[in-house]
């Protein structure tokens, strides 16, 4: 058996779990803006000129990566 692919392998798993942890770690403190600071970027993209499916799509994005309930923006 070669030992060098399993050291590699061992590598990258470390990695990926390395990576995974710190991508967790970020997202438990993205989550504590919580929900107020989706509806004035949507706002803003409406009023840069963005196209309304986009800017919903990034609202609910901003919602979905908080925890909030997927939900329309008010009519603009």
């Amino acid at each position: 058996m070669n030992t060098r692919n399993r050291s590699i392998r061992l590598r990258l798993g470390a990695f990926a779990l390395a990576a995974f942890g710190f991508a967790a770690t970020m997202t438990a403190t993205a989550a504590g803006f919580g929900c107020d600071h989706c509806l004035p970027e949507y706002y803003g993209c409406r009023d840069a000129g963005g196209d309304y499916d986009s800017c919903v799509n990034a609202f609910w994005q901003c919602q979905t990566s908080n925890g909030c309930m997927i939900s329309l923006p008010p009519e603009y």
